[in-house]
């Protein structure tokens, strides 16, 4: 990753990006929400708290970083737990002060706060402690003469809090807090101080009166200010690398650092992630007899060209461009090895973050068009890809890598929408999502979309019974195999691995759903969303046409003929008891009830099929004489139905011998399958001779 990310600095040099540059140890604030809480307290000049605030403003946190010298001990802001422990009853009679159901009480709240619930050990007060004194004053220590310093917020606010201890700041808190409960004032934001939602909360010192320093302490200005100061510092303190004589690794004069390389914050629960991490306990290192960063010596100045190139991948405003997330614990990033002037969405191509807000056709059809509409000069040749997961509390990995060349991710991306096309029409009747009164409306036909590389893995390892409903997944695919599919040139092999694993799980789905809909039932998105069917069978078209089978040959051949008739065979029972059995449909129809022999037994299958619908047979012969027109019960369709069979029973007589006692493997399932779910051809259901 620190080759890759180096080139992309090199990259995003060449045409004039140069993002801010942040210090290695200003680290990012977290993410603010209703479970972590941000507050700025500000302080008079005696280190009385004079006010206390909420800040909800995203992008002001955004701006604002922490000193973090060492992991856990940082300045201005902090993590400070609640000042006290309750119980579940105590924590739902606060829930009801807040909601108004009941009065607020300071006299029973004051007896709740003892020492018996006090939240604050020695190991908080010592942490605190650095927080407070410790690490402000190593930032006094970094402020040498040969750094011009102006007086300004973060240097007085320095001087403020040499006036008071942790204690002392603890008693004058409770004192601001319950002065104002007093008077039933900012009880949402007090409350959170005593009560713990979360495990601690975020908070921001600052001056009460800070406009003869211009700026405040929690502000943009000021964190520049403190971002200066620490890389003039860190410039003062480097050895001169003209004097060691030795390179680094991308051949830059080099001199020894003996700090780790820098952390940057990611999204989700990835969180600080270490550029590279080469502990000197692990003895593995030893191996070489060179540990830490003289395995890989990189200088300081492209230490920071490679942090602040991760830094400009990850920024918020390229989500879906060149990251997202996988899973919570998991980011995936791609980019490009020249930066176009018009960003590429290449990381939504991939499938990450909502996976509803745009379709793969769109969104290949706009990187592919920027690609190919790229000046000579400004060409990209490569895509890199890397993901990041976090493993536990204390380690992140690489989990993927890839380099690829641009053509072929054009040409990767045009067989992925022909493969997922690879199947007859579909169409799934459906209720409008917003308006459930059927009496009202009529329901909508959707058919199938294009699945996202990423969500492959979801579509294949989601394990389906006979009755609709999920057992859970089962972690065999990795979501990567869908980059592969998308992007490997050889996907042969792949596809019948993918497909393997893909029917014994979806095998439970295929019943219900051919059955569901075969009966004539309209699916509602509140019981069966969407993404559980719209995506399957363009899977399988896709798997099936990287192994060469393309439709207009399988739907001619008996797997997916054999499809068919079940489904004819359905319908037409369906439509038997609509009509003599007062629209009593049974809970299994005929052609459903045979789908696990056609799988099995193909050809004995057939001999059943033909025993068991000859009554609903010899029945639509007599019915489509009848000349009924009412709706839902014309004649018509039985003819439809009955024409349907002998097309299908002559394609049949043709290549029946071909059956013998064969057992259909993955393919022939998975045309089968196909076959059972797909329309009837088209010019039949328009054809006005069956109607006669």
């Amino acid at each position: 990753m620190i080759n890759e990310l180096y080139k992309l600095s090199e990259a995003m040099s060449s045409v004039g990006i140069a993002p801010y540059k942040w210090h290695g140890q200003l680290k990012e604030l977290r993410k603010v929400s209703k479970i972590s809480p941000f507050f700025k307290l500000s302080l008079s000049s005696e280190a009385s708290i004079c006010n206390i605030e909420e800040i909800t403003d995203q992008e002001l946190v955004n701006k604002l970083r922490k000193w973090e010298p060492s992991n856990g001990f940082s300045f201005p802001v902090f993590n400070m737990p609640v000042l006290y422990s309750f119980s579940k009853e105590q924590i739902k009679h606060k829930d009801e002060w807040l909601t108004g159901n009941q009065r607020f009480d300071k006299t029973l709240l004051k007896r709740w706060c003892t020492k018996e619930t006090n939240n604050w050990d020695d190991k908080t007060i010592e942490k605190l402690e650095k927080c407070f004194h410790t690490v402000p004053e190593q930032f006094i220590q970094k402020i040498s003469n040969e750094i011009s310093t102006d007086n300004n917020s973060i240097k007085e606010l320095i001087k403020v809090l040499g006036k008071i201890t942790v204690d002392d700041f603890r008693k004058k808190l409770e004192e601001y807090i319950f002065d104002k409960l007093a008077k039933e004032e900012d009880l949402k934001i007090l409350l959170r101080f005593l009560f713990p939602v979360s495990k601690d909360i975020q908070i921001v010192l600052d001056l009460y009166n800070w406009k003869p320093f211009v700026f405040p302490v929690a502000n943009e200005k000021s964190i520049e200010w403190l971002n200066f100061i620490l890389f003039s510092s860190d410039k003062i303190a480097l050895p001169n690398p003209e004097q060691t004589g030795r390179l680094d690794a991308f051949g830059c004069e080099y001199s020894d650092i003996s700090e780790p390389m820098h952390t940057v914050k990611l999204a989700g629960k990835v969180g600080d992630v270490k550029l590279r991490s080469m502990f000197h306990a692990h003895k593995c290192q030893l191996r070489y007899r060179m540990i830490e960063d003289g395995s890989y010596p990189i200088n300081y100045y492209n230490r920071y060209k490679i942090k602040t190139a991760l830094e400009w991948l990850k920024d918020q405003n390229k989500e879906d461009m060149t990251w997202g997330m996988v899973e919570s614990n998991e980011i995936l990033f791609v980019y490009p090895s020249v930066i176009p002037e018009k960003p590429l969405k290449l990381a939504k191509l991939a499938g990450t973050g909502n996976i509803n807000s745009e379709r793969f056709e769109s969104i290949a059809k706009d990187v592919i068009q920027t690609l190919k509409g790229l000046p000579p000069d400004k060409k990209i040749n490569n895509i890199q890809i890397f993901a990041i997961r976090k493993m536990d509390k204390a380690r992140t990995k690489i989990v993927y890598f890839r380099n690829h060349n641009t053509e072929q991710l054009v040409k990767s991306a045009e067989i992925w929408k022909t493969g997922c096309k690879n199947i007859p029409s579909v169409s799934f009747r459906v209720w409008p999502e917003n308006n459930m009164n059927k009496e009202k409306i009529k329901p909508e036909n959707c058919g199938s979309e294009i699945p996202m590389p990423l969500q492959i893995a979801k579509i294949i390892n989601k394990i389906w019974k006979m009755n609709g409903k999920t057992t859970g997944e089962m972690k065999k695919i990795k979501y990567y195999q869908g980059l592969d599919l998308l992007l490997n040139q050889d996907r042969y092999e792949l596809s019948r691995y993918l497909m393997s694993a893909l029917l014994p799980n979806s095998y439970g789905l295929i019943i219900y759903f051919g059955n569901f809909l075969h009966s004539g039932e309209v699916i509602s998105p509140k019981r069966f969303p969407s993404e559980n069917y719209v995506f399957l069978l363009s899977l399988m078209g896709l798997l099936l046409y990287n192994q060469n089978r393309v439709k207009e040959e399988y739907m001619e051949d008996i797997p997916y003929l054999i499809g068919q008739m079940l489904k004819i065979s359905d319908e037409l029972h369906a439509f038997y008891c609509k009509i003599v059995r007062g629209d009593n449909i049974p809970p299994q129809l005929v052609g459903n009830s045979l789908l696990i022999s056609a799988l099995e037994t193909p050809n004995r299958m057939l001999g059943q099929m033909a025993q068991r619908m000859n009554p609903y047979i010899a029945w639509a012969k007599q019915y489509r004489t009848k000349k009924c027109e009412e709706k839902g019960k014309e004649s018509w369709r039985a003819a439809w139905y009955l024409g349907l069979y002998e097309k299908n029973a002559s394609i049949f007589s043709n290549k029946i011998d071909l059956l013998g006692n064969i057992q259909f493997g993955d393919r022939e399932k998975a045309e089968l399958f196909i076959g059972y779910l797909a329309d009837f051809p088209k010019k039949e259901d328009s054809d006005n001779q069956l109607k006669s």
